[in-house]
């Protein structure tokens, strides 16, 4: 697969995110996407390590590659949510910044709520940061082992 492909399906997740964000209040359908389309992702992006696996990048150029997206939607979200006030943040920006981890099971990690419950005025801010980070390293994580299996074939 040519590398100007592999590099343009980095995006893949901030289009499933975009398109799961539009239909999650479609009747149904909504829900059932927002489970079922980050499950495949997952497959996805592992089916893409494999790939960047077969090219003569190395390993760390390929994770780099592959995160970049993921690591600019972090860096987006930390701008807008962090040092942005309700009145100074960009809307589209702020948006945009989160359709990368509306791509990725974020239900799983319900728990991250409990975490912070003692302190119940930062819930809404860590938690919503826990699991931009936790999206991103999760998708690193399931490239680097389809990188792997890539590469032991």
């Amino acid at each position: 697969m040519k590398k100007t492909k592999l590099v343009l399906l980095t995006l893949v997740p901030i289009v499933i995110g975009w398109l799961i964000n539009r239909l999650i209040m479609t009747p149904i359908i909504g829900m059932l996407l927002f489970y079922v389309l980050p499950l495949g992702v997952m497959i996805f992006w592992f089916w893409l390590g494999k790939q960047y696996a077969k090219t003569d990048w190395s390993f760390l150029v390929s994770i780099i590659i592959s995160s970049t997206t993921g690591l600019i939607s972090l860096a987006l979200y930390i701008w807008q949510f962090l040092f942005e006030t309700d009145g100074t943040r960009d809307i589209f920006i702020a948006g945009l910044s989160q359709m990368y981890s509306a791509a990725t099971p974020i239900y799983l990690f319900g728990w991250l709520a409990n975490l912070f419950e003692s302190q119940p005025h930062y819930i809404g801010r860590a938690t919503f940061l826990s699991v931009q980070i936790i999206s991103v390293v999760l998708l690193i994580a399931v490239f680097i082992c389809g990188y792997i299996k890539g590469k032991k074939r």
